[in-house]
């Protein structure tokens, strides 16, 4: 249910896509061509300029596989976690499968959106293929937690730059009238990917083991490789820049900074109450450092002014700052819940991986719903801020209802609870787009939208992050009460399947209750975030986008 790829217009928005599961993000236009809006229509007026029959469906066809490829990616780790817990005897690794990915994701989105801008975009494009099906081998190759590690990193940051570069590629293929039906036709295909993956993940697991859920990148990654080598035009930046002033627009100090900022804090977040205590020197000191390197981020902003990465001018609008927040903190509460899902059916439940992709199904049907409310509910009405607020009173109460779910509960009870879970995460989240595309210039509109598209991928990272650290936490402790026999040591070491070994037959009951309990005290991070989505609700402008046509 991953709100990451909601990128498109109001009025262009796909019923029924879900939040969590959808459309990667696209790089701002700015980002990928210097012309004016009014000098790229002119140029898209003649047609006989882009491919066409066989080489036009071809680049389509593998845009939309490599999209179908990251979003499958970005969501079926939740599935495969029990298995890799059981494989590397370790669960303090947990929240880091995911975080990695999408740590890279988000912090190279801006850098890769102006080398495509400065290089040749079919040279980036191939590049990053390479580097993901790379990243999957490390992956599916891994012998221990920080191998498996490493390679989601690789591959978070392969997938920063496929997202950045899908629209670039579109560019180059279809004129200005054909895109919004085609970059359709590409979101639908991935969005459907990404629901359909925990299910397909699932059956993997079961059949061939989790190893090949990473596997299967390989081949789909070859012939796209191929078929774009043939098919994509040799095109040149129309920016006449020196190495130097090319290296300038990468901006690499304020990068560096960025992504050490961001490293710092989720390691600080991480390891704090479970490896060191919060007091000690290397948690302090994480964290210090985490907030002076943002810093001098913001002040290389500040200083690059109209040519930084994100302008000062655009991030201070009440706007774009209201949708930042609702939109982290409400994709974080959503994917806290939906990452601790597949762990609750295959351990407490007792379901195979295949059996806990099934169950996922409520919460995203209800995700998709909301979406489809949401959207026709504001082209009817015109505002949007109605469904943030909908979406903020309702998220509190079933994310607290989650909490209350115990091993006797009816699964049907579960399933109910989280249906209703992610309709509440989707008729809200995709009102900050529009709110964007009202508060700004239409030039300004798709940096905007890049800063949204950021916050879901930010809050999810970091949140997930934290949200394992207060699982181990609370699994340490809950074990300790429930079951003595076990020690912080044999906890830690071992996988979640393995805890069944560790103890009598007698005691097996008392485990399931124990990890049932950390689970819901984890989704206790769920409760808080939706409720700090008011902040965004709040502050949010009341506009109808009626405006905009008259």
């Amino acid at each position: 249910m991953s709100h990451e790829f909601s990128t498109q217009p109001q009025d262009e928005l796909r019923p029924g896509q879900p939040a969590n599961h959808s459309l990667p993000p696209l790089a701002p236009l700015e980002l990928i061509n210097d012309a004016s809006p009014e000098q790229q229509r002119d140029a898209a007026e003649d047609e006989s300029q882009y491919p066409r029959g066989l080489t036009k469906f071809l680049i389509i066809a593998s845009v939309t596989l490599v999209y179908v490829l990251t979003s499958m990616d970005s969501s079926i780790v939740s599935v495969v976690v029990p298995s890799l817990t059981d494989e590397f005897h370790t669960i303090r690794d947990v929240g880091w499968y995911s975080a990695a990915y999408r740590l890279c994701v988000c912090s190279f989105q801006f850098m890769f959106g102006k080398l495509y801008k400065t290089y040749p975009p079919k040279k980036i494009f191939l590049s990053s293929v390479v580097f993901f099906m790379v990243g999957s081998i490390v992956c599916a190759t891994a012998k221990k937690s920080a191998v498996f590690v490493l390679g989601r990193a690789v591959c978070g940051f392969a997938a920063s730059a496929i997202m950045a570069g899908g629209l670039t590629l579109l560019v180059l293929c279809l004129p200005m009238r054909k895109r919004p039906l085609y970059t359709g036709i590409v979101g639908g295909v991935s969005g459907v990917s990404g629901v359909a993956s925990p299910m397909l993940g699932g059956a993997i697991v079961d059949g061939l083991g989790w190893r090949w859920c990473f596997w299967i990148c390989l081949p789909l990654g070859f012939i796209t490789l191929l078929a774009l080598s043939f098919c994509l035009p040799n095109t040149k930046s129309k920016q006449k820049l020196t190495w130097r002033e090319r290296l300038s627009q990468m901006d690499p100090i304020g990068t560096l900074c960025f992504v050490a900022s961001l490293t710092c804090l989720f390691l600080a977040l991480s390891w704090a109450g479970s490896r060191y205590a919060w007091r000690s020197p290397l948690i302090i000191g994480l964290l210090v450092a985490s907030g002076v390197l943002l810093g001098l981020f913001g002040l290389d902003q500040w200083w690059k002014g109209e040519t930084a990465t994100l302008p000062p001018r655009i991030f201070k609008n009440r706007s774009v700052l209201s949708g930042f927040t609702y939109t982290m903190f409400c994709n974080s509460a959503s994917m806290v819940v939906l990452y601790y899902l597949p762990t609750y059916f295959q351990f407490v439940r007792g379901k195979t991986a295949a059996q806990s992709g099934y169950y996922q199904i409520p919460a995203i049907a209800g995700d998709i719903i909301g979406v489809i409310l949401q959207s026709t509910g504001v082209t009817l009405v015109g505002y949007y801020t109605p469904f943030m607020w909908a979406g903020t009173i309702l998220m509190p109460l079933l994310a607290g209802l989650l909490t209350t779910i115990k091993t006797r509960t009816a699964l049907v009870n579960v399933l109910v609870m989280t249906g209703f879970f992610g309709f509440s995460g989707g008729i809200g989240f995709l009102s900050p787009q529009s709110a964007v595309q009202m508060a700004l210039p239409k030039e300004d509109a798709s940096i905007g939208l890049s800063i949204i598209v950021f916050a879901e991928q930010f809050g999810a990272a970091l949140f997930v992050s934290a949200a394992q650290n207060v699982f181990q936490t609370r699994l340490a402790g809950n074990l300790h009460d429930m079951a003595p026999s076990l020690n912080t040591t044999s906890i830690e070491s071992a996988g979640l399947t393995d805890l069944r070994n560790l103890v009598t037959p007698e005691d097996v009951k008392d485990v399931l209750n124990a990890v049932d309990q950390s689970v819901a005290q984890t989704w206790y991070m769920a409760v808080a975030l939706s409720c700090l989505t008011i902040i965004g609700s709040a502050t949010m402008d009341w506009r109808s986008v009626k405006e905009k046509k008259s």
